[in-house]
């Protein structure tokens, strides 16, 4: 049975990661069109994923949730490397393919970057992504982020080097947008 809420908006909802939802997470490492994109060069088995959540999504200093609409899981959204005494904390996101392109990522990433700087005080985040990416791309600019530079075949993958784009995104400007 998923936990309480954290945060709703119109559409989805982010609620705590909890040990049942590892196998949205095992999803995201194994299947292509996320693992990909996620630059996640291995799978892990269940064993593995228990450890990941037990010292990094439970015990370590960030923020992990996942988005449900209509009460099914259908992305996370997280603060994975979140540093609150400088103010700055690095974004990540999946959505489950099939509820990719529905607007349920923008509105998740909406709802974790208000308690990123509203609850948090956060003064700046940062995202990356792979610069063939562009529903990353869009999704980050359009709530805001500027491109802040650019890492040349940064990443290998599926037999070839891909640039990664790295953004930011103040607190000011996300109050004055």
């Amino acid at each position: 049975m998923p936990g309480p809420t954290f945060q709703s908006g119109e559409r989805v909802s982010l609620r705590p990661v909890e040990e049942d939802d590892l196998d949205a997470f095992a999803r995201a490492r194994s299947d292509p069109d996320l693992r990909v994109p996620l630059c996640l060069d291995t799978q892990q088995n269940r064993e593995a994923l228990e450890e990941f959540h037990e010292e990094t999504i439970s015990g370590g200093d960030g923020r992990w949730f996942v988005v449900s609409a209509d009460e099914a899981t259908v992305g996370a959204v997280m603060f994975p490397d979140l540093r609150e005494g400088d103010g700055v904390a690095d974004l990540a996101y999946w959505i489950l393919p099939e509820h990719q392109g529905e607007g349920f990522g923008r509105e998740a990433v909406s709802l974790l970057l208000e308690y990123g700087f509203e609850e948090l005080r956060l003064h700046r985040v940062r995202a990356d992504c792979l610069a063939t990416n562009d529903a990353s791309r869009g999704l980050l600019e359009s709530l805001g982020f500027s491109r802040e530079g650019r890492f040349r075949e940064a990443v290998f993958q599926n037999g070839t080097y891909v640039d990664t784009l790295r953004y930011g995104l103040l607190e000011s400007e996300w109050r004055d947008r």
